[in-house]
């Protein structure tokens, strides 16, 4: 285990089950290629430029078997040992790609879940980056004391029935918030501007300053609801945002909105839907810098930041303070 890497993989929970984890791009079989090169000769040939994704397309494929892989959960996380073996197939949105996980599990079959509270600051920050495959190279020593001491008390000290109760609690509150903001079974103002207003609390919970812009606001076809800042002694940061209130996909007219404004001061350029978004759209925005957040990562986002939200806010969205549904 000394010489194995350690990688994040933000793959689809459900595909656990089955002892592994996936990556996207159903348009190519990764399991096709001999090396990275001929990995990247198989876009190349269906005409497919990954962009930015170009490294995390490689990282996923260089994981070897013995080395470590990290799954972000509800509030937990999984580890588990890559096998080496690569698959594809469809089925599992954003799992296409597939390498085989051994992961660690407790007497009952069930897989130990690492409470993000019992993990050290520095990794539970880290796994909050929205990259889907990160090298964790840095935070070596941690996963490795970890790792070994699940493996010496066979994930024990962590109580899987609890642990599986308030996931299953949380997946159940996390799936009716998002079909009651979907189908306006909530009391944000209609016509996307409770959305929108939304998403600027959201941004001022994590230190931003935000403001919902007026509709002639941009120029031509170009469109942001919400302009958002954040400075501090060493960074700088700006965010145009593109809400978008919807019960199904979203399609490319919020790619198209934001793509006039790929010059607007170095600017973070994003997507935030309530609706589906297909995998081929999430990477053709990525490719162009565009960040991409569904209707699952968004509730998952207003569950994070719940505490931080005004009681108001908390009522519109029918939710108690202690984030169970009222409506």
């Amino acid at each position: 285990m000394e010489n194995s890497k350690l990688y994040l993989v933000r793959s689809p929970s459900k595909l656990i089950a089955e002892n592994l984890a996936g990556y996207g791009w159903p348009q190519v079989n990764f399991s096709e290629a001999e090396d990275i090169a001929g990995l990247m000769a198989l876009f190349a040939d269906k005409g497919i430029n990954p962009g930015r994704q170009r490294s995390q397309i490689k990282r996923l494929f260089s994981i070897q078997e013995g080395d470590i892989v990290v799954v972000p959960l509800n509030r937990a996380v999984a580890f588990g040992v890559a096998t080496g073996k690569r698959s594809y197939a469809k089925g599992v949105g954003y799992g296409e790609n597939r390498i085989g996980v051994e992961y660690f599990r407790h007497e009952d079959g069930s897989v130990v879940r690492i409470p993000r509270s019992e993990l050290p600051e520095a990794l539970s920050t880290r796994l909050k980056i929205r990259m889907s495959i990160v090298s964790l190279g840095e935070f070596k020593d941690d996963i490795i004391r970890i790792v070994n001491q699940i493996q010496d008390t066979g994930g024990a000290r962590f109580d899987s029935h609890i642990q599986q109760l308030e996931a299953e609690a949380l997946a159940s509150l996390r799936e009716q918030l998002l079909n009651n903001i979907r189908v306006g079974k909530t009391n944000l103002a209609s016509g996307g501007i409770g959305l929108e207003k939304l998403v600027a609390e959201l941004l001022r919970t994590e230190g931003y300053v935000a403001k919902v812009q007026a509709k002639t606001a941009c120029e031509g076809n170009a469109d942001v609801d919400v302009e958002a800042f954040r400075n501090d002694r060493f960074t700088s940061s700006k965010l145009l945002i593109q809400v978008k209130h919807h019960s199904g996909n979203t399609g490319h007219h919020a790619l198209h909105q934001l793509q006039p404004l790929d010059n607007e001061d170095d600017a973070q350029r994003w997507i935030i839907t309530t609706g589906d978004v297909q995998q081929e759209l999430v990477e053709e925005a990525e490719g162009q810098g565009i960040g991409v957040m569904d209707g699952e990562q968004f509730v998952d986002w207003i569950l994070e930041r719940g505490d931080s939200l005004s009681q108001a806010t908390l009522n519109r969205l029918g939710l108690s303070t202690g984030l169970s549904l009222l409506l």
